[in-house]
């Protein structure tokens, strides 16, 4: 598992600590400063794996249970909430919060995805979750391509931020899914007050 680090390019080894850019805990909610502006509110949008939530949801007749802010759409994505965003030369990183709880198979899968942390930039990303009991130590879920914001009316927009399943992350899953599984796209917004 990452202790406290998620590497920034695809290219490297995602089970190892070093070699990653340190990622803290958000420490509250409120705005932050991002460059010249202040970032007020934003979300990020993930569906995880279509397969897998249908696979707990109906073949394991297991659920699911959402906390701490997150919605859920008619598309089946989870929206997380805003609690930090920093931009660090052209990489940038996103603190949300909230929780998503899939049960099955009588707690044997037993899956909980809390407070995601994202690095992304020109040279890929990594979307982490927290562990159960340890706020400081993050998983690596899946590693994303290139991405840089598109910047709209005091908003800045990624969209359809293409992700692979980390080794981490498909140890999380119960290794249903090999490493490199495409997973659900990531949709990124962040408002942005002058």
């Amino acid at each position: 598992m990452l202790n406290r680090q998620i590497p920034l390019s695809p290219n490297e080894t995602w089970s190892d600590a070093d070699g990653g850019l340190p990622v803290s805990a958000p420490e509250s909610a409120e705005a932050v400063v991002v460059d010249q502006f202040v970032a007020a509110t934003g979300r990020l949008v993930w569906a995880i794996r279509e397969s897998f939530v249908r696979y707990v949801t109906l073949i394991a007749r297991g659920e699911y249970t959402i906390a701490g802010g997150v919605t859920e759409g008619e598309d089946g994505q989870f929206a997380f909430p805003l609690r930090r965003a920093v931009q660090e030369g052209d990489d940038w990183r996103l603190s949300f919060g909230g929780s998503v709880h899939f049960v099955a198979h009588h707690g044997l899968l037993d899956v909980l995805i809390v407070d995601p942390e994202l690095v992304v930039g020109p040279g890929g990303g990594v979307l982490a979750t927290h562990v159960r009991g340890d706020a400081d130590e993050l998983i690596a879920m899946v590693v994303t391509d290139a991405a840089s914001p598109e910047f709209s009316r005091k908003e800045l927009v990624w969209q359809e931020v293409p992700t692979k399943l980390a080794t981490a992350g498909a140890e999380l899953l119960g290794n249903v899914y090999p490493k490199g599984t495409d997973m659900a796209s990531l949709g990124i917004r962040v408002q942005l007050d002058a």
